[in-house]
């Protein structure tokens, strides 16, 4: 009888009656065929298994790994790919390529579809799907169809009932049918910004917040303009206050930092003054004129009385010529404050050698010197009287 063979590996199985010598030569073959299956590199009682070329393991069972898999592919040959199939013949592969400066793939199966994009189910199974228009109203793209607004990037949480978007400022629309807002999140001593940039700068404009000290600056042409500072104040052409005490500061480094108009011609109110007591005042222009007023209206007055010593108070104000320290060469008409803070209060702002320089609102003098000068009338008209009297 021949001998015959095993039907996976091919073994010897040497026919019945041979002598001792060729059984143990056959075993002995057969022997170095399965040890040939299993590779060296393990210790003990731990061995590897190698797999021929075109050949399948078949795995019915549960492969028990305790410890790390490593899966080694040769260095030359270019990429190897680490596949796993169905039936259908749908697989998952892995790319490796020996060199580290080449892109590893990783494939997924796939209907071969374009405009597809990853998502899991509810088991986690992560696959590729065609995009359907509730995902495409929400999160549209420029490689999407059937977007409402845009060509940009469309976040939508509802329908706003807008039917389009501003041509020029299209690249991102946030969308909602309630409020809807953005929210740039910073490190506490960080900054959170928002810029404006072309092919000649990067950095033309922009809006910073600056959590460290809770400014927001606002830049043009590369240079900051505004700040609005953690006290609200605005500044304008610099990040300091003038004064602290003001909400707004205006740097300037020309004669005209601030500018209004209106489009009437007749009296008109460029600028208001208001207080916890309502409107107080205000600069109004009319025609080729413009007026500085403050409240003066008799409703607003009670417990009037006649001037009756407004030549004795005039004689005691003190006019003079000087110049100001910061202006030596120019010489000007005028008063010193506290001196006339006794005789006209309402015209001095600020204490003698206080804190802040004193003020004079010099039109506060006006009533005085109306009533000294009705005053010194009805002395000239009476002495005109006895003087025709003592003529006739």
């Amino acid at each position: 009888m021949a001998d015959t063979f095993t039907t996976n590996l091919q073994l010897t199985k040497p026919q019945v009656g041979a002598s001792a010598n060729t059984w143990g030569d056959k075993i002995n073959n057969n022997l170095n065929s399965v040890d040939a299956i299993f590779s060296p590199a393990g210790t003990g009682t731990s061995v590897g298994l190698n797999v021929g070329s075109n050949k399948t393991l078949n795995v019915t069972g549960t492969a028990d790994f305790t410890t790390d898999v490593n899966i080694k592919f040769p260095s030359s040959g270019g990429a190897k790919k680490l596949k796993f199939f169905d039936d259908n013949g749908y697989h998952i592969s892995l790319s490796v390529y020996a060199d580290l400066s080449e892109s590893s793939d990783f494939l997924l199966p796939s209907d071969g579809s374009n405009g597809q994009f990853l998502k899991t189910n509810g088991s986690g199974i992560l696959s590729f799907s065609t995009v359907d228009l509730a995902a495409n109203n929400y999160f549209a793209s420029s490689g999407l169809s059937n977007k409402d607004l845009g060509v940009g990037l469309h976040i939508k949480t509802g329908d706003s009932g807008s039917t389009s978007v501003l041509n020029s400022a299209d690249e991102l629309v946030i969308e909602g049918s309630a409020n809807s807002g953005m929210t740039i999140l910073s490190g506490a001593s960080s900054a959170g910004s928002i810029r404006f940039g072309d092919s000649a700068n990067s950095n033309i404009g922009g809006i910073t917040y600056s959590h460290n000290d809770n400014k927001m600056n606002f830049i043009t042409s590369g240079t900051g303009r505004m700040t609005i500072d953690s006290d609200g104040r605005s500044i304008f052409g610099s990040g300091t206050p003038i004064d602290t005490n003001a909400n707004v500061s205006i740097y300037a480094t020309t004669n005209y930092p601030l500018a209004t108009k209106v489009s009437a011609t007749v009296n008109t109110q460029q600028i208001g003054f208001n207080n916890g007591n309502g409107h107080v005042g205000g600069i109004t222009t009319n025609g080729s004129a413009t007026s500085y007023n403050t409240s003066s209206d008799y409703r607003l007055k009670e417990n009037e009385v006649a001037i009756s010593d407004g030549i004795d108070r005039l004689k005691q104000l003190q006019p003079y010529r000087f110049n100001f320290i910061v202006d030596p060469d120019t010489i000007v008409d005028g008063f010193f404050a506290h001196e006339v803070q006794d005789i006209v209060p309402e015209a001095i702002s600020g204490e003698k050698d206080g804190e802040e320089m004193q003020g004079i609102d010099q039109a506060k003098l006006v009533p005085l010197l109306t009533a000294a000068l009705q005053e010194a009338i009805t002395k000239i008209e009476t002495l005109e009287e006895r003087i025709n009297a003592l003529e006739n």
